[in-house]
């Protein structure tokens, strides 16, 4: 009778899919929150390496220019003395290329592509990160899905088990 009770108490507990659905989500949170932990921040090492305020950079936003030229925009400032405003101006309304402003402001223009380039290599290290942690992820997910796999076939044999116990009880 005991056996009988520790069994179904066992298949109810491993066939319940609440169980399994709230693993899920479980992990579905851990991931989100990794992932947002782990973030670059692009505007924050921006602000940084260019000692650039809030309202700098809501101009370049403004501006409508890509982020990956924020960096040049930053560059340009520190480089020249000049603000980020003239610097967008120049951009946008005088129609300049980069290499141009950089000339004109008196900047060799291969500071610009280290600026550039600077920020891209932290990029790709933080892209690194992620993928690193995204591969883990992954094998975690695996893990748990060969884990259900695996009580998946417990639960058959426990299911097979207790039939061939009620049949020898029957032919008893």
């Amino acid at each position: 009778m005991n056996k009988k009770l520790v069994l179904s108490v066992l298949l109810v507990a491993l066939t319940n899919p609440l169980l399994a659905k709230a693993e899920d989500e479980i992990t579905a949170a851990e991931t989100q929150i990794t992932e947002e932990a782990t973030k670059p921040d692009y505007e924050a090492r921006l602000k940084e390496k260019y000692s650039l305020t809030d309202e700098q950079l809501q101009a370049m936003k403004d501006s409508k220019i890509s982020e990956s030229q924020f960096a040049v925009v930053g560059a340009l400032s520190k480089a020249s003395g000049k603000t980020v405003d003239e610097i967008l101006k120049m951009r946008t309304e005088d129609k300049m290329g980069w290499g141009k402003i950089a000339k004109e402001l008196g900047v060799a223009p291969k500071e610009i592509g280290q600026a550039v380039s600077g920020m891209h290599r932290q990029d790709e290290k933080a892209h690194e990160k992620h993928a690193e942690k995204k591969e883990m992820r992954e094998a975690r997910k695996e893990e748990r899905k060969q884990m259900r796999a695996e009580k998946k076939q417990d639960r058959k044999e426990a299911r097979k088990e207790s039939r061939s116990q009620k049949k020898d009880k029957k032919v008893q």
